[in-house]
């Protein structure tokens, strides 16, 4: 079914964050808003998929700022709100299902926790648990502190210097890992920052249904597609597992969901209709300075959006029910095989 990427062999301009190959196959180039080209490369070891050569740190910041407010103006006051509830009802049920395991966290450090509904939803089955969010935008940790009263750190999970002084139970980094421009050291991060037996969760897209668009565009055009997100890594199950359990992670949960662009054809069907939009070189600059200061996040109070009867009842049966009813995942994949749109994982500390 599935035909994979096909072209040519290239010498990296940098090698790969993982393995350290300097060799990799050549997927389909881009443009970073108007801010840096580069291309998508393969690494003919590991099949790490990540740009080469990496956004530098400066183009990170001014483009995930300038997305940050794009994202924010394209979608309605509504579906902003709708986001939050689904949020905090999926932080519920992974922490049933931890809790289920036998594992009650005492301290939680969220990687890039955008709202902090999912963290939120967390503390409602473990209410004296300790919440640490880390983020490099300003906004996202003073909305984290104010709304929800969480504890706030500036910076990025790849950083060589980043520690905290004490440890922590689980690691959450939910779609962060296709954002972190070096991922291996990522990884590190995270089983140095974890407690003995603590846990690592993560969400990140496969990547091979989540490229095809961009490889498309290249296959047929040949020209730059157009990034305007920073996802800059994308794992196949096969590396990633392989990068996780040298790293000295023993998986607990790991698996494929969301089949849907499958059966659209993505990562499979060679057509031009699923091919990305080309690079418009949209200007981050122009972006920030047109809209930054008009936006100040979600106008919603944290009452608001969980004034809903299930939450107010406290009864976690029945709340545990209700967001099964809205989120369980009946089709679970193997991540080897490359199906699915999301790469879910909870991995522990051996």
């Amino acid at each position: 079914m599935k035909s994979g990427f096909k072209g040519e062999i290239v010498v990296r301009h940098e090698p790969c964050r993982i393995c350290g190959s300097t060799e990799g196959l050549k997927i389909a180039e881009l443009d970073f808003w108007d801010l840096q080209h580069s291309s998508f490369v393969q690494c003919t070891s590991c099949r790490l998929i990540q740009l080469d050569p990496m956004l530098s740190a400066q183009n990170t910041a001014a483009g995930c700022h300038a997305y940050y407010i794009l994202d924010s103006l394209e979608i309605s006051e509504h579906e902003q709100e709708r986001n939050l509830v689904r949020n905090y009802r999926r932080g519920i049920l992974f922490a049933q299902s931890i809790r289920r395991k036998g594992f009650r966290p005492e301290t939680v450090l969220e990687f890039g926790p955008g709202s902090g509904y999912f963290a939120a939803g967390i503390q409602f089955i473990f209410p004296e648990c300790r919440i640490t969010v880390v983020d490099i935008l300003d906004a996202v940790l003073s909305m984290n502190r104010e709304v929800h009263g969480f504890e706030i750190l500036k910076g990025s999970p790849e950083e060589g210097h980043f520690t905290v002084e004490r440890k922590f139970d689980l690691v959450i980094a939910r779609d962060i890992l296709e954002h972190v421009t070096d991922i291996g050291k990522t990884i590190q991060n995270v089983f140095s920052l974890l407690n003995p037996n603590g846990l690592f969760h993560f969400l990140t897209p496969n990547g091979i249904e989540d490229l095809w668009g961009y490889y498309l565009n290249w296959h047929f055009h040949k020209r730059p597609a157009e990034l305007l997100i920073n996802h800059v890594n994308y794992l196949e199950g096969v590396g990633l597992l392989k990068a996780l359990i040298d790293s000295g992670f023993a998986p607990v949960e790991y698996f494929t969901y969301g089949i849907r662009d499958t059966l659209k054809g993505k990562g499979w069907k060679v057509r031009k209709k699923l091919a990305r939009p080309a690079s418009i070189k949209r200007s981050a600059e122009e972006m920030i300075r047109l809209h930054d200061k008009d936006w100040s996040g979600p106008p919603f109070r944290k009452e608001m959006i969980l004034d809903h009867w299930i939450f107010r009842t406290k009864n976690q049966w029945l709340i545990n029910f209700y967001c099964n009813l809205k989120h369980f995942q009946i089709i679970h994949l193997d991540p080897r095989r490359n199906l699915g749109h999301e790469i879910h994982g909870l991995f522990l500390k051996k």
